[in-house]
């Protein structure tokens, strides 16, 4: 009688266990999957892709085609982005997440308003399964075993720029736009995402023992002027065509960011053959300094050490560029990891697969 008891029991646990199971992976497979696309719903995506809809961006194919994909880029901010999020799903649009905010999608704590900015209670990971991942640590941003992960950046979409050289004017170039138009706070966004304090301790060094000149776009009220005299240059936030002369009209970026995630401006200053002094810390984007495109530093104590082998070195980042990177080359890896991951979804025929700027 006993063993009677005991062998119902078993088979009870076993029930219960094969039942929360089933349950899981249901949740699982409700939690990543793609219903099929809703063709009447294009028109309402080519507009939604015309217009600002943060944190989703849009993708076309190598005809300039809009494809039914979107790619949550931050933490939703208010409850219509959840809510496109969700009809998005329901019209059979396909999802991926990208790693292009901060420390998205681990919550970000750095004393910034965005510590409390959108919605970072949101299951990002385990509602989007495929990613365009930076982070060299992916597990520490809380991917895990079920999440389809690719190390690609939107800064990876870059051809080389052959403008023809020009003169130069500034030894180093680093971009910090102004936080306040009258004052200066240490805990302003740009300031700890640029990490001006570590810069202006390296400014120091780099004007008081290797004589450079430092153009800083923005920082207009932090008093460098008045500190450094005409060794430091700041002007006011630039329209992008402007900055991109003021990054060839410049030696060498300089990028002290740690809570950044693989930032454009660095793309932009190797395509210009501009290579780039940059913290080794920061979050994404050290992946491109090689021998031939740059050098990393960690603080004040090693950044001379750096600067040794940029000032007057021999770095050629536009041809590493070259041969590693470009629009095309991104473009077609990123179409063969969404045809992978979505196999059937979208026409064979498409190439290459491109964000819409």
């Amino acid at each position: 009688m006993q063993h009677l008891h005991a062998i119902i029991v078993l088979i009870l646990v076993l029930i219960l266990t094969l039942l929360f199971e089933s349950s899981w992976f249901a949740k699982t497979r409700e939690s990543f999957e793609t219903r099929s696309f809703d063709d009447k719903y294009m028109s309402t995506l080519e507009t939604h892709s015309k217009g600002k809809h943060f944190p989703f961006r849009y993708f076309a194919d190598e005809n300039k085609k809009i494809i039914p994909l979107v790619a949550v880029t931050s933490f939703f901010r208010d409850d219509d982005a959840k809510k496109l999020f969700k009809e998005y799903k329901e019209n059979g649009v396909t999802i991926i997440g990208i790693t292009a905010y901060k420390s998205f999608p681990k919550k970000i704590k750095d004393g910034t308003a965005d510590d409390y900015t959108g919605d970072q209670d949101f299951d990002y990971v385990g509602k989007i399964k495929n990613w365009l991942c930076c982070f060299n640590d992916p597990a520490y941003y809380g991917f895990s075993e079920s999440n389809n992960i690719i190390n690609m950046s939107e800064s990876d979409f870059y051809d080389v720029d052959d403008t023809p050289v020009i003169k130069k004017k500034y030894d180093v170039i680093y971009s910090c736009p102004d936080d306040d138009a009258k004052s200066c706070p240490k805990n302003g966004w740009n300031a700890v995402n640029r990490n001006f304090e570590l810069a202006k301790k390296c400014f120091t060094i780099m004007i008081r023992d290797f004589g450079l000149n430092v153009l800083v776009i923005g920082r207009t009220k932090c008093g460098l002027e008045e500190k450094y005299g005409d060794k430091i240059k700041t002007v006011d936030f630039l329209p992008w065509d402007q900055f991109q002369q003021k990054l060839r009209e410049s030696r060498i970026l300089f990028v002290p960011n740690v809570a950044d995630a693989s930032p454009r401006v660095i793309a932009e200053a190797m395509t210009k053959n501009v290579p780039v002094l940059m913290n080794k810390q920061i979050m994404c984007g050290s992946k491109y300094v090689t021998a031939e495109t740059g050098e990393l530093f960690t603080n004040e104590n090693d950044v001379a050490d750096a600067l040794k082998k940029l000032v007057g070195g021999n770095k050629n980042p536009r041809d590493w560029w070259r041969d590693n990177y470009s629009k095309q080359k991104s473009a077609t890896k990123l179409c063969k990891f969404v045809q992978d991951a979505f196999p059937n979804t979208f026409d064979q025929n498409i190439k290459e697969i491109h964000f819409i700027l």
